[in-house]
């Protein structure tokens, strides 16, 4: 499998006052195509740091970062957009969909953006993948918590990302629809998407292929698990 992330001592400091906060401490990590990676670890540790530095939302303070084949560190703004855009596909906890926009509005707004049109062929197959085909036309009022986490699923994947990064995406879910959630995360990562996840919840971390463990800007523990065997 191709390597789609690869990180050597990546560092996150900030200031805060006269102090120097290390968000992410030197921190070395490589993702591969059809791999699911679970980054845990307690409020603080560096969880969110970690991943906006992985999918280019941040740049890192030192080290070296590629991202499908781009070299990252020191890019601005503008530059991180590009290597973003097509390679990236986001889900977070707080859905993000728009309320006055149905299911399939919602999930083909990036493809504005990206200045494509919509294929119907496309939106309809990956509405089935996600098991919204008949809450297509609904809004998101008119959904439960778990069919608006795989609205902002299927919007992530419209763009056809090879990177899906998904900040604690069960977090406003219950046990049940979370754990469907990632049996969904699952099947993508069978099908050669290379998907990252953070979670406070243990037992979802041992659904990943792999298991990162973070304290104080630091891995403390990496570990292959039950579910990559």
């Amino acid at each position: 499998m191709n390597t789609l992330i690869e990180a050597r001592g990546l560092k996150r400091y900030y200031r805060r006052g006269s102090e120097t906060v290390k968000a992410l401490d030197g921190v070395d990590v490589s993702i591969r195509e059809g791999e699911m990676v679970a980054v845990l670890g307690p409020s603080g540790s560096g969880k969110t740091t970690l991943i906006n530095l992985l999918s280019c939302l941040d740049a890192p303070t030192e080290g070296t970062l590629t991202v499908a084949g781009k070299s990252v560190a020191g890019l601005d703004e503008d530059r991180l957009v590009e290597v973003r855009r097509g390679v990236l596909g986001f889900v977070f906890q707080r859905f993000h969909l728009l309320p006055t926009l149905t299911v399939t509005e919602n999930i083909e707004l990036p493809l504005t953006f990206l200045g494509r049109a919509p294929d119907p062929k496309r939106t309809q197959e990956i509405l089935a993948m996600v098991g919204l085909t008949d809450r297509a036309a609904h809004l998101p009022n008119e959904l439960s918590g778990g069919q608006m986490q795989r609205a902002a699923i299927a919007r992530a994947l419209m763009i056809e990302p090879r990177i899906l990064v998904a900040d604690e995406p069960t977090g406003n879910l219950d046990k049940k629809t979370g754990e469907s959630i990632f049996r969904l995360f699952k099947q993508l990562a069978a099908k050669g998407l290379a998907i990252i996840i953070t979670t406070h919840n243990a037992s979802f971390g041992r659904e990943a292929d792999r298991a990162i463990t973070l304290e104080d800007g630091r891995i403390v523990k990496e570990e292959r698990t039950d579910a990559a065997k």
